[in-house]
């Protein structure tokens, strides 16, 4: 669906939130790869995620750092691998977490719930579930 021209992002807004254009269109374009079926409030958690992960000191400090971190896991956001991130088109959840909005209790990282992964249960404290998400903190 598209969205009205009221609806659709702009470098003025991204300004107001404090991320220049570069770093907004990541956050858009990540938040939708990984959560465009979901509803807002599951946009708004993996954004969440991105911007606790910006602000915690232990991870990268830019979002572009973030979304593209690779570790000795691997790479942090699939969608940078498989290459999903390039062609989606972008919703206005992310700009209510740059308003300020945590719906994710401080979450720093997700899974689908479609994938066991005993790391993240062993490793980490689950804050919720949402859609086809698991939310994590440390």
């Amino acid at each position: 669906p598209e969205m009205a021209p009221e609806e659709i992002p702009t470098e003025a807004a991204a300004a107001n939130l404090n991320l220049d254009e570069q770093e907004y269109q990541v956050l858009l374009r990540i938040v939708e790869a990984e959560a465009g079926g979901e509803d807002t409030i599951g946009k708004m958690l993996v954004a969440n995620v991105v911007m606790n992960r910006v602000r915690s000191g232990i991870f990268p400090a830019t979002v572009t750092g973030v979304v593209y971190q690779n570790t000795e896991c691997g790479a942090q956001f699939a969608p940078t691998v498989d290459g999903r991130i390039d062609r989606v088109n972008v919703s206005q959840a992310v700009n209510r977490v740059l308003g300020g909005e945590d719906v994710s209790q401080g979450a720093l990282f997700f899974r689908s719930v479609r994938r066991t992964s005993s790391w993240f249960d062993q490793s980490l404290n689950r804050v919720l579930e949402h859609g086809n998400h698991i939310f994590y903190t440390l």
